[in-house]
């Protein structure tokens, strides 16, 4: 896992080196959703933290040594582990469309020698499928520590992030920069489709699953992309004790926390 999946040269990537996120403000998010800033003295676990932009973040509150971060891509880990030998890096070869394709499908996280107060995915489960998100936030709850808390994002496709500036949904503004080939008909009626759903998958920018796990074969060099999108509602349903949560600091993610 990672931050959302983009192709090189789309938001968050450079092509020289489409594996490292240029992502930042994921601790000012994260902090604002679960209500404190003072992470001090805390073992944060980031999965899928690429290569740890969250220590990054100016208002990083977070001890390096308690940092472990968690990640498919072994040159992210190797990235992180340069700029922050004091962390822990973990590199997880599980199966994910796009990031790593030759990955072993519903690998188990492996066993870390911590327990964690706070657990954080900043887009990671917006490129899953729900059978693999309940797996891994299963498994992800049970490395809380007593009183600690496991936060996620996910999107919203029916979610306006940015009125002022932008009035289509998250699911429109992620169709148009995907995919400038489609039709207005076709999207028109994939805009339609996805309203309509609690969770779909847009694989490529131009292939729609709704509501389906059973996604055709892409072989590994046509694995481009793959966005999730679950609606609030249906977010709640899957985990009734977490708290759904708007986005914070100006992102169209909505956060899910779910504490112990």
């Amino acid at each position: 896992m990672t931050a959302s999946v983009y192709a090189p040269q789309r938001n968050g990537w450079k092509d020289s080196a489409p594996f490292v996120s240029t992502k930042m403000g994921q601790f000012s998010y994260f902090s604002e959703q679960v209500g404190t800033a003072d992470w001090r003295g805390k073992n944060v676990l980031d999965f899928g933290g690429n290569i740890g932009n969250i220590l990054k973040d100016p208002q990083s509150t977070i001890d390096e040594e308690r940092y472990w971060c968690l990640d498919v891509i072994p040159q992210s880990i190797e990235r992180g582990r340069a700029a922050f030998p004091r962390a822990h890096w973990v590199l997880y070869d599980r199966y994910c469309f796009f990031f790593n394709p030759s990955g072993i499908p519903r690998l188990s996280i492996p066993p870390m020698d911590a327990a964690f107060d706070y657990i954080v995915a900043y887009s990671v489960f917006t490129n899953t499928t729900p059978s693999d998100m309940l797996q891994l936030v299963t498994e992800l709850r049970s490395m809380l520590a007593e009183g600690g808390a496991l936060a996620f994002t996910f999107i919203d496709p029916r979610h306006v992030a940015w009125p002022a500036h932008y009035t289509g949904n998250n699911f429109q503004w992620r169709l148009e920069r995907e995919n400038d080939d489609l039709t207005e008909t076709r999207a028109r009626e994939m805009l339609r489709r996805v309203d309509g759903a609690a969770w779909s998958l847009l694989v490529n920018g131009r292939d729609l699953y709704v509501e389906t796990e059973e996604l055709r074969t892409y072989p590994p060099d046509e694995q481009e992309s793959c966005h999730a999108f679950y609606t609030t509602d249906f977010m709640q349903q899957l985990f009734p004790s977490a708290t759904i949560l708007p986005p914070a600091s100006d992102e169209m993610q909505h956060c899910c926390v779910i504490g112990k």
